[in-house]
This record gives structure tokens, sequence and C-alpha cells, in this order.
């Protein structure tokens, strides 16, 4: 390889604006960053995906692979619960926190097998998962019920087990984010958190799930653009060279791939160039440079970590180093012999049933009662009792089907518009009801956000009315913190239909609840 091919190698890129009515969605842009700019790795968003037919997306990657002198990475962040970008014709998972509070490893690593086989089918060979980090901070906005909780060799053991899941079967897995993004407030897409504790303490909690990872083989670590001064007081872990090569190089003794985050996003983009930070990370260690949206600041990094090579600011002696752990790594996993996927099979192996049982067996083991004082729950399917699902998230429909199949009269009430309105609707919904069912959820990345003080409001009247309130929380399971005078308090970490329905089953006693909860709740 030239520098140009060698450089190329060391990127993962993904593309924006594809016509996905198309029946491929090779545009300009893919092509010129696997022709032009030869690439080792493709990253898909759910913008690349034709989710009515994933044979058209597995074609893509099919040609995106034909135009390829090298095998490609092709990557997806497909860690189940809320981060998925397959949502349509596959089965996703339930969240890595719903995986904790069943209790049981090997469910981790059942889950992760069925995702890597569907992965696969489609044409992904590597999954930006599992997430390691471990969720002791509440308030976290990005990580919550993609942790597998807070206790930190709970999540090494669940993460162990699901690195085996994916790899066993033959998906690259990535344990992230290095060295740990579970105590932070703020979400690192839009500005650079910190996380301020002494070295001690960083071994006792954000190192021990990685030393498992690392136990457990896992070939890639992704790293996470947070400040932590005890490693390293001037710069965040991507660009550290403390922390990339003396922390998980040298001294925990990783020697796989080593991917950054999303190089756009503004805990970096905001302080740095993203071209500058691009050469800054492979100059503190890293083998993969992930910048998955922009063409321009795509061809700007490129150019960037040429000209620092061909100026002596990196070596090419550490150029190849990554480039040598690349190419051990795709021939590890025989990338060469499984560069196509058969697209006439897809059906065979998509949304199998057996891994639909698993999804289900998941979904019902996880759902956890927190509260259940005078023993409302179950409720009795024959009841003659009235029951009324109402909610300002737009789980509200979902959750009142799922209830539906138990209480066919159920009445479902979506609560829209002003706060004197929702009030008002809410009240009169309530005044005909026996049973009022309540899905709540904080703040989400990415969506409309969920008016949290007229959530909190609205638990609260209709607490005051003397009926039986069952609050569900839907995703993290912290919401009852805004009303710790609730009676019956469930939590499903998650909201895809299976959660729901498992949700559905408990509250009537269709299913026994097992779940236990794998993080304190203050």
């Amino acid at each position: 390889m030239n520098v140009e091919q060698k450089i190329g190698a060391m990127l993962m890129l993904g593309w924006e604006g594809d016509d996905l009515e198309q029946d491929t969605t090779v545009c300009d842009k893919a092509r010129e960053i696997v022709e032009d700019m030869q690439v080792g790795g493709i990253i898909l968003m759910g913008r690349n995906i034709r989710h009515d037919d994933l044979s058209v997306t597995a074609n893509t990657i099919n040609e995106l692979q034909k135009m390829s002198v090298e095998p490609l990475l092709i990557n997806v962040d497909q860690e189940g619960g809320m981060v998925a970008r397959f949502v349509d014709g596959v089965t996703v998972m339930p969240s890595n926190m719903a995986l904790g509070a069943t209790g049981r490893p090997d469910l981790a690593r059942a889950a992760a097998a069925v995702c890597a086989e569907e992965l696969l089918a489609i044409g992904v060979n590597y999954d930006f998962a599992p997430s390691v980090d471990v969720n002791n901070n509440p308030d976290n906005p990005i990580i919550g019920t993609r942790s597998y909780g807070e206790s930190p060799d709970a999540v090494g053991e669940f993460g162990a087990q699901a690195i085996g899941g994916y790899q066993n079967a033959g998906v690259i897995a990535c344990a992230k984010h290095f060295p740990g993004h579970g105590d932070t407030a703020v979400d690192s897409h839009l500005a650079l958190p910190s996380v301020p504790y002494p070295r001690e303490r960083l071994d006792k909690i954000e190192l021990t799930p990685f030393r498992w990872a690392i136990a457990a083989g896992v070939s890639s670590i992704m790293t996470t653009h947070i400040m932590f001064p005890a490693l390293d007081p001037d710069l965040p872990s991507t660009l550290s060279h403390k922390i990339i090569t003396g922390l998980l190089r040298q001294e925990l003794g990783f020697d796989g791939v080593i991917v950054t985050d999303s190089m756009e996003m503004k805990g970096i983009a905001d302080k740095w160039s993203v071209p500058e930070a691009c050469v800054m990370a492979i100059e503190a260690g890293v083998d993969l440079v992930l910048i998955p949206h922009t063409l321009e600041t795509q061809r700007a990094s490129r150019e960037a970590i040429i000209k620092a090579v061909k100026d002596g600011r990196i070596s090419e002696s550490r150029i190849d180093e990554s480039v040598g752990r690349l190419t051990a790594l795709k021939n590890q996993y025989k990338l060469h012999d499984r560069r196509f996927t058969d697209t006439a099979a897809l059906n065979k192996t998509l949304r199998k049933s057996a891994h639909l049982s698993t999804q289900r067996d998941i979904a019902e083991l996880s759902i956890t009662i927190v509260r259940n004082e005078g023993s409302v729950v179950p409720l009795h399917p024959k009841s003659e009792e009235k029951v009324v699902v109402m909610g300002l998230h737009t789980t509200t429909r979902d959750l009142g089907s799922a209830v539906q199949k138990y209480s066919e009269d159920a009445n479902i009430v979506p609560l829209e518009g002003d706060r004197e309105r929702v009030l008002k609707a809410a009240t009169d919904a309530a005044s005909g009801a026996d049973v009022i069912i309540m899905p709540t959820c904080p703040s989400e990345p990415w969506k409309a956000p969920t008016d949290q003080v007229l959530q909190t409001d609205l638990v609260k009247m209709l607490n005051g009315l003397g009926k039986k309130l069952i609050v569900v929380a839907v995703r993290e399971p912290y919401d009852i913190r805004n009303f710790p005078e609730i009676g019956v308090y469930l939590c499903t970490y998650g909201y895809r239909k299976e959660s729901l329905d498992a949700a559905a089953a408990v509250i009537f006693g269709a299913v026994n609840a097992k779940g236990t909860l794998p993080v304190t709740l203050p």
C-alpha cells in the first residue's frame, strides 16, 4: 500500500442524502468514499437502510464490497433496546439494562448471538456493541438503559458474555465507551463532559468492565470524548496518548483495534477542528477513525492525515502498526472469504421463531415491579373494572394496545396539547375508570422532549383521585424520583413492542414479574 491507501484503511466513513426509493443506495458519495478514498470501513446509519426491504440494503453492501480492493468492515450501532439502526424486519433485542434486570448473563450471550446471525445475513460484519459503561449516574442523558447496570463486575460479566455471543457467531464486537461514559451528566454528542474522580475510583468502577472485555478477547474498543483529569489533565480520552497508548495499550494490555467515537460529535468538534482532531487521535494511538456524516469533513480529514504523515508529524511506522492490526482483524474473521451475502436467503434467518422466542423471554424476565402497594398488580382479566391507559409519551397507544389483549374495553387516551387541555382530558378520562395505567419517560436524545414538569404533575394529580394507578417507566427506571409517593411502579427498560407486551402480561398476571433493579433508585 502507498500512504494514501494506508490512511484510507484507517477510515470508517458514512454518507448522507441517498434516495432510498431506488433499488440501490450506492450514490456518488458512497462511491467516492469506497473507490476514491479507499476506506477500510463503512458505517450504516438509519438513513442508509431500506427498512421496508432489507434485501435492497444487503445488495447495497454487496455492491460496496465489489467496489473495494480489500474487504470492507461493514458496521452499525445495533446495541438492542432503543439504540438500533435496523428496526423493521429484524429481531431487535431488549436493552442492556433489561438484560441486567434478568440477572442472567447467559441471556446477554444469547441476545448477541441472535443479533450477530441476523446482521451477517444482511452483510454487516461489525457491531459497535456492547456498551460496557457503568451507569451509576441517574442523570446520565445518553447511556441509561444502554448499560447493564451500576455494578462494575456485573456489567463486566454481561459484557463479556455478549462479546462471546457476537464474536463466536462471526461478528466483530466493540466494547465502548473507553474509559467509561456512565458517570456523566452531559451528552458528549453535544458538549465535552468531564469525569473528575481519582484514579483509584476509576480503577474500581469505570475500568473494571473493560478489563473483563479484554480478558474475554474483545476484538475492538471504542474511545469516548470525555475529560478524565486523573488520567490526562489536558486532553479528552480520544486524543490522549496517555489514555490510549499508556493506559489501554500498555497498562491494560489491549492489542486489538481501537476505534474512535464519531469525530463529528460536539465534544470534539467544538474545541478542535475535525481534521486536526483526527490527526491527534492517530498520534494518541487509535487505529480506526470514525467520521459518519459529512463528505467535506471526510475529505479534509483524510488530507490532513496524509499531510501529517508526509510532513513527518506522524511516522509511517505508526501508520503501519494500525494497518497491521486492521489487516489482522479482517484475516481473523475471514472477511476475504465472507465478503458477500446471499440476499435470497434473508427470510430464512431474519426473525426466526427461535430468535423471537429469545427476544420474548428476555423481555418477560426483565419486567420489574419496584413497588406494589396494596397488591394492585396483577389485575384480574375477568374483572369488571374499567381500565384507561393515558400518558404524554408516544408509547401510550402501543402500551394501550398491549393492555387491550387482556382488557378489550380498555380506553386509550394519548394526552396532547397545552397544560390545561392535558389535565382536563386526563381528569375526564379518569372519572369513568377504576384503573389508570400511565407510561412515563424522561426526555430522550434526538426526540421531541416529554414535558417533565407536566408529566410529574399529571402523575401526582392522578394519584390523588383514589383510583388504582399503575405507573410504567418505559425507558430509564429513575422516573419515580419525581413522584416518590406513587404506590405501584413497574420498569420495562425500553418501549419496543416486546417490552410493552411483557409489561401488560405482568400487569394482568399472565407472566410473573421476575426482574430486579440493576441500578439504585435514589
